[in-house]
Parts: C-alpha cells; sequence; structure tokens
C-alpha cells in the first residue's frame, strides 16, 4: 500500500465504522409505545350496598381519526351496566339512559356525576373504597376494552 491510499483508506474504515455504529443504535432504541386507539382515564365508582345502584365516571379518549361509538358496557359485578345521562327538565333532574355515545375523532367524552355516566343496576356486592368494578365498554366496530374502576368516595 503506498503512502497515499493510507490515509484514504483509513477515512473509509473510520466512515463505514461510525455508519455502522449509528445504525445499530438505532435499531436497538426502544420506540414508543403506540398510543391506544380508546383509552379510558379518570375513572372511578361510588361507594353502595349489595343490590343497589351505583355511578361510575371516566374519560373516554378517541384516539382514531374517525368518530367511534359506544354501544354498551357489560360487567359481573352487576345485574345491568347501562350508560345514562342526567338532564335538567323543568327544574328537575332526570336520568335518561342512552343506547349510543359518539365520541368524534381525536375527542374525549367526560363521564361526570351530574353528567354521563355508567349505571351500575343491582349490584351483586357492596362496594367499599378500595374495591374496583370490572367493566368493557363495547364499541360500534366490535372494539372492546377493559377497565378495571377503583371505588371512591365523591
Amino acid at each position: 500500500m503506498t503512502s497515499h491510499a493510507a490515509p484514504a483508506l483509513r477515512h473509509v474504515i473510520v466512515t463505514a465504522t461510525s455508519i455502522a455504529t449509528n445504525l445499530l443504535a438505532a435499531c436497538t432504541l426502544r420506540s414508543d409505545p403506540p398510543v391506544p386507539r380508546v383509552d379510558v382515564q379518570h375513572n372511578w365508582a361510588r361507594i353502595a350496598d349489595s343490590g343497589a345502584t351505583s355511578g361510575a365516571y371516566m374519560d373516554i379518549d378517541n384516539n382514531d381519526t374517525v368518530p367511534i361509538t359506544l354501544v354498551g358496557v357489560t360487567t359481573s359485578d352487576a345485574g345491568a351496566a347501562e350508560v345514562h345521562e342526567t338532564m335538567q327538565q323543568d327544574g328537575m333532574a332526570h336520568m335518561m339512559p342512552r343506547t349510543e355515545l359518539r365520541i368524534p375523532a381525536g375527542d374525549v367524552v367526560k363521564m361526570v356525576p351530574g353528567g354521563l355516566h355508567v349505571m351500575l343496576i343491582d349490584l351483586r356486592r357492596a362496594l367499599a373504597v378500595g374495591d374496583s368494578v370490572r367493566l368493557r365498554l363495547q364499541f360500534s366496530d366490535s372494539t372492546s376494552v377493559a377497565v378495571t374502576v377503583p371505588v371512591k368516595t365523591p
């Protein structure tokens, strides 16, 4: 090898090593976990006696680019679970069942006391602070989201 070729070869080897190191590092970096299409946060349920009724509250985030529609809620902890909305009519509060709850793309629906909520009817056990209720949210596109809801005092 001539003395002129040695520096050029050294430059090629250093460059190739640098590229290989960067590629290897990029392959081993962890990517962020994917954002769930439907995410449920800030969930809680009210305390209640066995056989009674309680309410569950939550934020349902639609992280998708298309609207989604909640069409049902199931639980083994109550005889029934239904989405209800509290509305004022003639100065009185009334709860109306909602058979569907549309959540626009990129939006959040907040279930709060005095508004939208999941009504837990005919509880199969008492709900005390520290307990939890298991719910499954069913959407019109067959998406199903399991949620564990902690019991709290308001």
